[in-house]
Parts: C-alpha cells; sequence; structure tokens
C-alpha cells in the first residue's frame, strides 16, 4: 500500500516526521533515512546464497503432482 502526505514547507515535514517518531505505542509509519536503491542492489545478505536448497528430482516430481 503506498500513502502519500503534501506538506507545504519543510518545518511542516520536520514537525510532522518528529510527532511520528515520538507518537506512543507501536509505529505505523516508519520514514526511512534514505530512498530505496532501484531493484534493492546492494542489500543483499552475506552468507545467503549458502542457504538456498535445490529440489532434488524426486521432490520436484512431488510438487508437480501438487501443482
Amino acid at each position: 500500500m503506498l500513502i502519500a502526505f503534501l506538506f507545504r514547507s519543510e518545518t511542516d515535514w520536520q514537525s510532522w516526521r518528529s510527532s511520528i517518531a515520538e507518537a506512543p505505542g507501536k509505529a505505523i509509519f516508519h520514514v526511512a533515512p534514505a530512498g530505496p536503491t532501484q531493484y534493492a542492489y546492494g542489500t543483499e545478505r552475506e552468507g545467503a546464497l549458502d542457504e538456498v536448497e535445490t529440489l532434488d528430482d524426486e521432490e520436484q516430481d512431488d510438487f508437480d503432482d501438487c501443482t
């Protein structure tokens, strides 16, 4: 879901941002310190490829039967 906010000035933005940070309870909004990188490049977790498991032929046949 995308929600947009329109601020009239930098002061309004800073005020809204600080009120969000100081709100009691669990945060509904999170303001990121920077914009996302395109296609999330540079966010790979070290060792993630080592955790990938491949299906063997028998497991693939079982999977094909379920679909």
